[in-house]
């Protein structure tokens, strides 16, 4: 039987595609939700329904500590991520992005590492990422990563460009933006520049899940993946 697996961010647009193909392929994993989630029991159902058993331990180091010792996990799949949208209806205070994107991640992977259990950490990043922007989200993406290489345990970080799909919301400029990017690029690529292509394009999130699964199962480890390694 394959190594037990956790996800966390397991309801959102990547996250919950993660669960999914982890349990198609009978992983043992166990998909957290936070505890104060307006639609908990929603998620239950349709976490479970996917064969996932579902965790609401709170977002605190110690009680996450304790939850990565007990599931032993050999990966942590670490898919968090807000919009401006869903911190505004979850009444975020401040700098949604360093709250959630980089506050949550520091939660985990230090109490991973504290844990004992020395599981991979796959990170789900962005493109850009960088802890000096003055963009709030690629500063905070760029923070995380930090916290996940700081963290001394084996881990992949994962930057694709943008991704598509229906996230169950309305994100009209994503959509038009990965369609004249995709164009933009497929004329980069008849010149030449493959690379560049390959490593811009936009991607779906059963693609990316399914990259990130095969990076966190392969025997190579702290690297950072984008474009053809995603795919």
């Amino acid at each position: 039987m394959p190594a037990p697996a956790l996800v966390l961010g397991a309801t959102g647009f990547v996250g919950q595609e993660v669960t999914r193909q982890l349990a198609v392929r009978a992983t043992p994993v166990t998909a957290h939700v936070r505890p104060d989630s307006r639609a908990l029991a929603e998620w239950q159902t349709k976490l479970t329904a996917v064969g996932a058993t579902v965790d609401t331990t709170a977002w605190e180091t110690g009680a996450m500590t304790a939850m990565i010792e007990t599931l032993a996990p050999a990966q942590i799949y670490i898919c968090i991520g807000t919009t401006r949208a869903r911190g505004k209806a979850d009444a975020v205070a401040g700098d949604i992005y360093e709250a959630i994107d980089y506050g949550l991640t520091k939660i985990a992977v230090d109490a991973a590492a504290a844990s004992g259990v020395r599981p991979r950490i796959v990170y789900l990043s962005s493109l850009g990422a960088n802890a000096s922007s003055s963009s709030a989200y690629i500063r905070a993406r760029g923070k995380a990563e930090d916290a996940v290489r700081g963290a001394g345990l084996p881990w992949i970080i994962a930057r694709p460009a943008i991704i598509t799909g229906d996230r169950g919301e309305t994100r009209i400029g994503e959509r038009t933006a990965a369609i004249v990017g995709d164009g933009l690029l497929a004329v980069v690529g008849l010149v030449g520049a493959r690379g560049l292509r390959n490593r811009y394009r936009s991607t779906t999130p059963d693609v990316l899940a399914a990259a990130l699964i095969r990076l966190g199962e392969d025997p190579g480890h702290d690297l950072v993946a984008d474009g053809d390694a995603l795919r």
